[in-house]
This record gives C-alpha cells, structure tokens and sequence, in this order.
C-alpha cells in the first residue's frame, strides 16, 4: 500500500480492500508491518477507523518488538489521521523515554509532533529530546527544526 502515496497516487477503492483484508490478516504483521501500513494510510490521507483501532491493538500487543522509527512512524500516522489511541500513545511515549540516547533526532521530532498533535502529555520524552536536539542540530531538516 505504501507505493501508492510515495507515487501520489490517489486509490481510495484499493485502501479500503487492504483495510479490509489487513484487518483479517492482523495476526500475521510484525511491528514493522504495523507501522508501514499505519505510514501508508496517513501518506494517502485515508482514514480507516476500524483497521486504525486493530492495528492499535497489535502494535501494543507486540511490545519488546518495537523500534523507534516504527513507533515514530506509527505515533505520526495516528495524528496524521486524528485517530488518537491514547494507550497506544502513552505507550509509545514510554518506550521512547527509555531510547532517547540511541534516536535519531528526525524520529524524535516527528514523535514529538504526533504527541503534540493527538494531545498526548510526554515531558519526560520533551526533556529526554532537548540535548538531542541540541547535539544534531546541524543534521536536521528545515521541516523538523519547525517540528
């Protein structure tokens, strides 16, 4: 699904058939599959609430899996579409808190955003990210300095 939107190009018929079979098929995506699919859906703006929920479900489900790019990809998937998940927020905020001297500051910048976007409270992560920021300044893009 994630080559559509890298295209731009527009398939509402197509997103809402793999809503419907990615639902079926939940138990079968890692981590990784979660957050690429949750990317997909956001990059093409097409909101699928059901399949949202689910995917939430099983990325919890699959905690001690995690890497912080899928959680920063799926953390700005959910803002991105407005579907907040604040147990799946809380989660990944915590899970984040604990990496933040191994992050990439681009992932922390989009974290970052998403909590900010669905409402999620992370001082811990906030204060965690400034030194971060600090050090790789140079490193990041205009976008996320803005971020």
């Amino acid at each position: 699904a994630w080559a559509y939107p890298t295209a731009r190009h527009d398939a509402p018929a197509l997103f809402d058939s793999v809503a419907t079979e990615a639902a079926r098929q939940v138990g079968q995506l890692n981590a990784h599959h979660v957050a690429q699919l949750v990317w997909a859906f956001a990059e093409a703006r097409h909101s699928a609430p059901a399949l949202l929920d689910v995917l939430a479900e099983r990325f919890l489900s699959l905690r001690g899996r995690w890497t912080l790019k899928d959680c920063s990809d799926v953390a700005w998937g959910y803002a991105t579409l407005g579907h907040a998940v604040p147990e799946l927020h809380a989660a990944i905020a915590g899970f984040a808190s604990t990496r933040i001297d191994r992050s990439h500051a681009a992932d922390l910048a989009a974290l970052l955003w998403a909590f900010g976007k669905v409402g999620q409270e992370a001082l811990q992560l906030l204060d965690g990210a400034a030194p971060v920021f600090a050090a790789n300044v140079r490193t990041l893009t205009s976008e996320e300095l803005l971020q």
